[in-house]
């Protein structure tokens, strides 16, 4: 059996991380926490759990994996910390304060012969399985357009995740996640990013956002998150030249297809006005017919666990990591571009050499 340790031990650490580890099919055990709420520690160990005062504590014991799931700005020191002890980590994200610490944490793995990684789950939403999906199968192809969407209507940013000095707002605490699917789905280069992120009803923080993206082929890409939204637009809407799709709640169990089943251009007449008066010309036009579906046709598994079995089969060297530390920097890049867009207000042309890079370690 496997061994987990987390440090920070709050509601996602024990909610999800170990009761992952409760489940039959899933072979790692949690073992030991740290936090410095005695609350927590207590109430580890009511679970049977090691509860760990001190972080050297912790540390002075071996696990297979630890994840970290304090508050945003400790991420980067406490999982350097569990590297250098020689256990492989995982972060809950958004994993880091910026690109840098990312960086200082790819470079501490490497160093250290570990892995490291982030807690992105969300890559098993249905919502999302089913826009992939739809790529995956080439049910759809030709897209011009794919605007992902996360409106809450939950008025603020409250907790921790309101202050700024623990990484809060919307933008880093569910963009992360929506900006991840993005360019997890879309695998060539951003060459614009262009953002609006405001602060609606949050005082401190970030609550609203608004990514445009652009890509090397043409293709754009929406991402928006905000937390006062009081009329909801769909969660996906992808737009294609064979069709589109659309997927209207995060829970939804499956898509809205309405697919070209035939199309042809046909010429036409038409009047245009120069300064020699009218004259007629010839252009063409899209004529089309088309069918809706529900897709896919059965509702796709959603199992958050598929993370920690591919991290579980990397320690074991069956399996490489899904979610890889490069395709992580990447993501901070296009987030931070965004960032700098909203605040200077202008468009961010973005050398974006981590996919080549991250192709490159795959090979």
């Amino acid at each position: 059996m496997h061994k987990l340790g987390i440090i920070g031990f709050g509601g996602m650490a024990e909610g999800y991380h170990y009761a992952t580890t409760k489940r039959d099919d899933i072979d790692m055990e949690t073992v030991a926490v740290y936090d410095i709420n005695p609350d927590r520690l207590a109430h580890a160990e009511e679970l049977g759990l090691k509860a760990c005062k001190t972080l050297d504590e912790f540390l002075s014991e071996h696990y297979d994996l630890v994840v970290v799931a304090t508050a945003n700005n400790y991420h980067c020191q406490m999982a350097c910390a569990a590297l250098e002890a020689g256990n492989n980590v995982m972060t809950e994200k958004p994993t880091a304060m910026s690109s840098a610490e990312v960086e200082t944490m790819i470079e501490t793995a490497k160093k250290c012969g570990k892995f490291y990684t982030v807690h992105q789950n969300r890559r098993w939403d249905r919502d999302f399985m089913i826009v992939k999906k739809a790529f995956d199968d080439d049910v759809l192809k030709l897209p011009y357009m794919i605007e992902s969407r996360i409106q809450g209507d939950g008025g603020s940013m409250t907790g921790w995740r309101s202050q700024p000095d623990h990484g809060g707002g919307m933008f880093l605490d569910w963009g992360i996640h929506a900006m991840d699917q993005m360019l997890y789905l879309i695998q060539e280069p951003v060459k614009t990013v262009t953002a609006v992120i405001r602060s609606i009803t949050t005082t401190l923080v970030d609550d609203y956002a608004k990514v445009l993206l652009t890509f090397e082929s043409g293709l754009a890409a929406e991402v928006e998150v905000s937390t006062f939204i009081l009329k909801k637009l769909p969660r996906w809407s992808v737009f294609c030249k064979d069709g589109a799709l659309q997927v209207d709640e995060i829970s939804s169990q499956y898509g809205s297809l309405r697919k070209v089943t035939k199309c042809e251009y046909q010429p036409y007449d038409l009047l245009a006005y120069t300064d020699l008066g009218v004259v007629h010309r010839t252009d063409k036009k899209l004529v089309y017919e088309s069918e809706t579906c529900q897709y896919p046709d059965i509702a796709l598994p959603q199992d958050w666990a598929v993370l920690y079995k591919n991290l579980i089969n990397v320690i074991d060297g069956k399996e490489e990591l899904i979610v890889k530390p490069e395709q992580v920097l990447r993501c901070y890049k296009v987030m931070e571009a965004a960032f700098r867009s909203s605040r200077e207000g202008v468009t961010v042309n973005l050398d974006d050499r981590y996919l080549s890079e991250y192709k490159k370690l795959g090979e």
